[in-house]
């Protein structure tokens, strides 16, 4: 081989590599090749247009039953996550909640809040169908809720809401108003992954 042709395929190997190193982070921030740490598994997941997040569920069809991890990316310490479930339509007030944030003792806590209106202060309470295995996890900027949530027969697609805001004083604060925070719902077909 001459120098000519040795020079030309070093670089195309070098250019291979440039372009092998610039396609890995974006892949590396998508649902399909996310492995959990705690070696949870799903067979589906979306990629969620806006706010840096992520939903993987499992959906048995025949008892209803969601098993979900909402993943939020780029995350720090002085915020709040949150996906939702609302069975009124897209929008907040309605939603069933799932939030989670790192107190300020270091715990990380994942609990259920109904939104009943603008002003809510994202508290603590029932929701309108139960849950199971509510956890959650902070690593490495990302925050993840885990859960099982027990639907109904006419939840198969659902309306799904999700947010993220500042901590004030150690719990949630109001989120921001910009266009990605209004825009962070859409309709999702749990059977067949399709979201509009």
């Amino acid at each position: 081989m001459n120098s000519i042709a040795m020079n030309k395929l070093l670089q195309l190997a070098m250019f291979a590599s440039i372009l092998i190193a610039l396609c890995a982070p974006s892949r590396a921030q998508t649902c399909q090749n996310y492995k959990f740490s705690n070696h949870n598994t799903y067979s589906r997941c979306v990629d969620l247009p806006v706010l840096n997040s992520f939903l993987h569920w499992n959906y048995t069809a025949s008892s209803y039953r969601l098993d979900l991890a909402f993943r939020h990316v780029g995350a720090t310490a002085s915020e709040w996550i949150a996906w939702a479930i609302n069975p009124l339509g897209l929008r907040m007030v309605g939603s069933q909640a799932l939030v989670a944030y790192q107190r300020p003792g270091g715990q990380f806590y994942a609990y259920a809040s109904p939104i009943n209106g603008y002003d809510t202060g994202l508290l603590e309470g029932r929701l309108s169908f139960s849950f199971s295995g509510l956890s959650g996890t902070f690593e490495g900027g990302e925050m993840t809720i885990f859960a099982s949530l027990q639907l109904t027969s006419d939840m198969v697609t659902i309306n799904q809401v999700w947010q993220n805001g500042p901590l004030k004083g150690g719990t949630p604060a109001i989120h921001a108003m910009s266009a990605d925070h209004l825009a962070s719902k859409g309709t999702l077909n749990l059977v067949t992954g399709a979201t509009s």
